[in-house]
Parts: C-alpha cells; sequence; structure tokens
C-alpha cells in the first residue's frame, strides 16, 4: 500500500521531532528538520513491497509447473541437509 505525506502527517510530525532530538534540539532549523523528515518517509514509502514483481500463474498448467518447482526447490534442500549432517558425524 503506498502512503502520500502530506504537511499533516503525524509521521512526518513524530520524525521530524526525532531528528530535532538527535541532533541536540537545535534552535532555528524546524523546515529543514520537516523537509528531511518528509523525504526519508516518501523514500521509506517508496520501497517495494515482499510482494512486488511476482507474477501470478495465468494457467493451471503455469500453476503446475510453478509448484513441481517449488516442490523440487524443497526437496533440494532437504537432501542437502540430509548430506550435511551425515558428512558432519
Amino acid at each position: 500500500m503506498e502512503h502520500h505525506t502530506s504537511p499533516d502527517d503525524p509521521r512526518v510530525r513524530e520524525r521530524a521531532r526525532a531528528i530535532w532530538e538527535r541532533e541536540g534540539r537545535p534552535e532555528g532549523r524546524h523546515i529543514e528538520h520537516w523537509q528531511q523528515a518528509t523525504r526519508e518517509i516518501a523514500e521509506e514509502d517508496a520501497v517495494p513491497g515482499p510482494d512486488a514483481g511476482l507474477q501470478t500463474p495465468d494457467s493451471a498448467s503455469e500453476r503446475a509447473l510453478h509448484e513441481a518447482a517449488e516442490h523440487l526447490r524443497g526437496v533440494d534442500a532437504h537432501s542437502h541437509h540430509r548430506q550435511s549432517t551425515t558428512t558432519e558425524s
């Protein structure tokens, strides 16, 4: 979900205050801190989520291939784990 920052966004207010406190509470830099907070939050919001870029299979055959590949990855991981535990003994 994309979130656009607005002047009354509480996240900006909290971040600007944190920046101000981190910098020793200097006077006269509130606009700079507010702008920095707005930029940081906008950058964070622009980072794609964990599902970004994943494609959904269009057909049953593609779903079956995808499921088979996932199964084989799991089998390969288990067989590799078994091999490493038998060689360590």
